[in-house]
């Protein structure tokens, strides 16, 4: 008799622990269109964190954002970390769609991240969406161009904090270059100066911001008195009239710019610090790619912005594994796994701490990243109405470089976002 209870206590011992240790495995799963990244570094915290295993699954870029309405409208709770631009975090938490992370993330830990980024990934005074890095344009140049053309170009003199070229000083010696390098246009050099991401917020509405403009309201509800106002004028002046003159690109494309720079067929860009490997990997070499910090408007240099933000981890609202899910983007975004990704990922780092030598020997313009990061950075419009203004807003900057009326443009602009945003603020 003994023997026998014996035996059934030992059974009921080995299923009470075999059960506990079923309910301690958990699988988060992550959607994403960087799962290489992720899949290379994600063992660690597997390793870290017994009992989790972490799946990341592949989506294209440009069918991530259609990918996260389909799933997350109809509550699917399939996902449990997601990767969302940031400037949609504000969007998704109107929707519903994301969890706040307050009880995963301390004041202390949040506060390390870059002030542009928090802001960015805070709504209603809850923190939603964890930068997994940042983004800093720059001026690019070719050197071997520059050297070709005669013209001297010192970016030695530029510190970024008290001296950086103008635009006017830009223009002037980008001039003198193309004209130097092709006079007859025979060579091909297509344009003096480009824009990477041509006609795209992120990167033209940093004229306004150098002028004092704002991107949106404070609510992030409301462009008027915003957009229509003189620094946004200005801004759209002087890029059109760049345009006309044959100064800044005309009929590229966005990011074709960077193809054709690394072509050496533009001797002068903007693009992001993250462009340098980029142009590595196009055909350039660190002897020729040349770098320095962003113009600056003349009597505006203290008010030169540059862009920032960039993506950002979050859990879906509807998971079931939310704890886990949140030591996961905890890791990955401020633990030890952001040293991990940033390895895998030529993103600007999303705390001042992570500004290494080891990540200036892999890309050195991130120097430029280090000395904009939390001075001139401005993120991107934050508004639950991101998608509609983005459509209408690069269409804005489109037809202006087209050679559309200025004021027109404007107030056609306002006009739709004020009808579009409305449906938010109700």
């Amino acid at each position: 008799m003994k023997k026998a209870l014996a035996i059934v206590l030992t059974l009921v011992l080995v299923l009470s622990v075999a059960s506990f240790a079923a309910a301690e495995e958990t699988t988060i799963r992550v959607l994403t269109h960087m799962a290489n990244q992720i899949n290379a570094i994600k063992d660690s915290f597997e390793a870290a964190n017994p009992g989790v295993t972490v799946i990341v699954d592949q989506c294209n870029y440009e069918a991530l954002n259609d990918q996260y309405e389909v799933l997350l409208s109809a509550k699917s709770s399939e996902y449990d970390v997601l990767v969302v631009d940031g400037p949609n975090a504000a969007a998704y938490v109107q929707r519903g769609y994301l969890a706040p992370m307050d009880d995963y993330f301390t004041a202390e830990e949040v506060a390390a991240f870059s002030a542009a980024l928090v802001n960015q990934g805070t709504v209603n005074g809850s923190f939603y969406a964890a930068p997994l890095g940042d983004s800093c344009t720059i001026l690019y140049y070719n050197k071997d161009l520059i050297a070709e053309s005669g013209i001297e170009f010192n970016v030695d003199q530029y510190d970024g904090v008290n001296t950086r070229i103008t635009w006017n000083e830009l223009i002037d010696i980008a001039c003198q270059v193309t004209k130097a390098l092709d006079p007859d246009g025979s060579r091909g050099i297509l344009f003096p100066i480009a824009f990477g991401q041509v006609s795209e917020v992120y990167m033209m509405n940093t004229l306004p911001n150098s002028l004092g403009g704002a991107n949106i309201s404070e609510d992030g509800l409301h462009v008027a008195g915003v957009i229509d106002t003189e620094a946004w004028y200005d801004a759209l002046k002087f890029y059109q009239d760049n345009v006309n003159a044959g100064i800044f690109d005309r009929g590229l494309g966005a990011f074709e710019g960077y193809s054709n720079f690394y072509a050496a067929k533009i001797p002068f860009i903007v693009m992001t610090t993250d462009s340098y490997n980029y142009a590595l990997g196009g055909g350039m070499t660190p002897e020729n790619i040349g770098f320095t910090y962003l113009p600056a408007f003349d009597g505006h240099e203290s008010e030169v912005a540059t862009a920032c933000g960039n993506w950002t981890c979050a859990i879906n609202a509807y998971s079931s594994n939310k704890e886990a899910a949140g030591k996961f983007v905890n890791w990955i975004t401020y633990g030890e796994g952001n040293d991990l990704f940033l390895k895998q990922e030529s993103m600007v780092p999303n705390m001042a701490s992570r500004f290494t030598d080891d990540l200036y020997a892999v890309n050195p313009a991130l120097k430029i990243a280090a000395a904009e990061s939390g001075v001139t950075s401005v993120a991107r419009a934050v508004t639950p109405g991101f998608n509609e203004y983005c459509a209408i807003m690069n269409a804005m900057w489109e037809d202006v470089r087209n050679g559309a009326d200025i004021e027109d443009a404007i107030a056609d602009a306002v006009d739709q976002l004020e009808s579009a945003l409305a449906y938010y603020a109700e």
